[in-house]
């Protein structure tokens, strides 16, 4: 079997319990320690592993970015295509594979902040590869490096995980993608603009182009990656590690 198919042990786990045995199915819903639950959604991160070194502070646009994200969207269902064979006096269709195509694109919304802080470090990007006045690259005379690809896109890792959230140590990926070849396509401006009386708190959403790998060796790579860095912390109903902020001095 293929091994984008075998998910790995390393990933998940999953109840013993397989749809060939007797309590899998059995007229109700299972509710012993071997039944599976149902997939959960609304729990996610991202994680930059590159972004290109002249965006300013590089790794403070890391840290904001993926720690102030509130909709990642774009992974659709690959298509596969398929050519159809008439034959006979019916012209009866047979169809056979052809192709099939796989999109890499996705759209990160975030809760901008007074000063767009945000706003302006995606659109300093972008700018940086195209400059709008002239249409030129401004980055490598900026930065000292060379025009190219690898030196103006980054690479991007999304984690699905169960309402476990950062317990990585408890295999509880769901799904993992990687995307490569990132590279943001707008400059986010429409949010600036005014009505009387409108005073709405504003997202930005910023679309990408990248390409996406999936897959048994991804999740693998996610799941080793997520708990040795311990990227996620979070302070729960039992503690208030912020205090100070809230008390004088």
């Amino acid at each position: 079997m293929s091994e984008f198919l075998t998910r790995s042990n390393l990933v998940h786990n999953t109840p013993d319990s397989k749809a060939n045995t007797d309590n899998f199915f059995n007229g109700y819903v299972p509710m012993g320690k071997d039944s599976h639950d149902p997939f959960m959604s609304g729990y996610a991160f991202i994680k930059w592993l590159k972004v290109p070194t002249w965006i300013g502070e590089s790794s403070e646009f890391m840290a904001y970015s993926e720690k102030n994200f509130k909709a990642f969207s774009g992974i659709n269902d690959i298509a596969m295509d398929t050519s159809t064979v008439t034959a006979g006096f019916t012209g009866n269709e047979h169809s056979y594979a052809k192709g099939i195509t796989k999109t890499g694109d996705f759209t990160i919304r975030h809760q901008e902040h007074s000063g767009s802080p945000l706003t302006a470090m995606y659109n300093a990007w972008v700018s940086g590869i195209r400059d709008p006045k002239t249409g030129i690259a401004t980055y490598p005379e900026a930065a000292g490096i060379p025009y190219h690809s690898s030196n103006h896109t980054g690479t991007l890792l999304y984690v699905v995980t169960r309402p476990d959230a950062n317990n990585f140590g408890g295999k509880n990926i769901e799904f993992a993608a990687l995307f490569t070849k990132v590279m943001p396509t707008k400059i986010a401006l429409g949010h600036f603009n005014f009505e009387t009386g409108n005073h709405d708190v504003n997202d930005i959403e910023q679309e990408f182009k990248a390409y996406m790998h999936i897959g048994a060796a991804v999740e693998d790579f996610a799941a080793s990656y997520m708990t040795k860095q311990k990227i996620y912390l979070f302070n729960n109903e039992n503690s208030f590690a912020d205090i100070g902020q809230y008390t004088s001095t």
